[in-house]
């Protein structure tokens, strides 16, 4: 829910809200969940020409082992490196560009899905 609700209610905020939002660091869990969450910020930042967060750089946000929180079969690790977009991959938590929203985390759907 969370990789899927996140950049649904980023796109539905809309002018200086959006940057504003990813500003302010969420409180570390000390879990997988801190490097998902600078992973998403860092991606919605990067679609949508923001400034990048400082707090995505801090090294409890980064995971040593790849992690892929919606799928267990470790068979499907390598598609997730090919598919998964470079902020993901930078922190270490994989996922399928459409598991981010059905727009694959993009401001319009249809954008850059697929390449």
């Amino acid at each position: 829910m969370l990789v899927r609700d996140l950049p649904r209610r980023f796109h539905a905020t809309r002018g200086p809200l959006q940057g504003l939002s990813l500003c302010e660091a969420p409180k570390l869990t000390g879990t997988h969940w801190d490097a998902l969450l600078a992973a998403v910020a860092e991606h919605l930042a990067i679609l949508h020409d923001l400034p990048i967060p400082a707090w995505v750089d801090e090294p409890e946000r980064f995971l040593r082992i790849p992690w892929m929180p919606l799928h267990r079969l470790p068979a499907l690790y390598a598609a997730a490196f090919i598919d998964s977009p470079g902020a993901f991959v930078r922190h270490g938590t994989l996922v399928d560009p459409s598991e981010l929203d059905s727009r694959g985390g993009e401001r319009e759907y249809g954008c850059l899905i697929g390449r």
